[in-house]
């Protein structure tokens, strides 16, 4: 179900944050494992009441997660240790994700496909404009990965779901309760946090040089 599933979700920037130490590509400290898991938090908070749960459904989003944050992680080895550029790294990546993605394809949803509508033209043009804007946002990743990190990345899409609920309160005039208020304010908090973080860190080796 979707409750539990969010909050499961909301655990990627932890498992971006491990994949990016273990690898090598970035050194962190328990103030920053701190302040991830205080936005994980937050976002996990607006998700919760869930009243059914499903150890498949756990699984799957478990691994998912896991394969996201190993794909964002290696994403940024490739631009930043390979100097590959945006389109090379797409070339190495995106074979093997459709690889997985497509065998997902046959066993879970390969019979309820509509190919009767592939007929259609404007069903077409509509596939057609959702493949190029899905490779335009694959491309717009890889850039703000290879000049950021994985992790400001992941850490984007908490802003990013902040914004959709904006907007659906103001256009739609979706409900929003109390405790998604206080999930998304912690969130909010928790992001200023580690830019505040991330621009003291910064700072240091340049100050350490002044006073040489």
């Amino acid at each position: 179900s979707v409750s539990y599933i969010q909050m499961l979700k909301a655990c990627t920037p932890i498992a971006v944050l491990f994949f990016s130490w273990a690898s090598g590509l970035e050194s962190t400290t328990g103030i920053e494992v701190n302040i991830v898991t205080v936005i994980s938090v937050g976002v996990a908070m607006t998700s919760i009441g869930e009243s059914y749960f499903n150890w498949l459904g756990f699984f799957f989003q478990f691994f998912g997660i896991l394969a996201e944050s190993s794909r964002l992680v290696l994403t940024n080895i490739f631009l930043k240790e390979l100097k590959l550029d945006p389109l090379s790294n797409l070339y190495y990546i995106a074979p093997i994700c459709a690889c997985f993605t497509g065998m997902a394809c046959l066993v879970f949803e390969f019979s309820s496909l509509p190919f009767a509508m592939l007929s259609d033209p404007t069903f077409l043009l509509i596939l057609v404009a959702n493949g190029l804007v899905a490779f335009t946002l694959n491309i717009a990743v890889v850039m703000l990965i290879g000049n950021t990190s994985a992790l400001t990345m992941t850490l984007a899409g908490v802003v990013k779901d902040v914004l959709l609920v904006v907007l659906s309160m103001g256009i739609f005039g979706s409900p929003v309760t109390q405790l998604q208020y206080l999930g998304y304010t912690v969130a909010l908090l928790g992001l200023n946090l580690h830019k505040e973080y991330k621009k003291s860190v910064l700072a240091k080796p340049v100050l350490m040089k002044q006073i040489e």
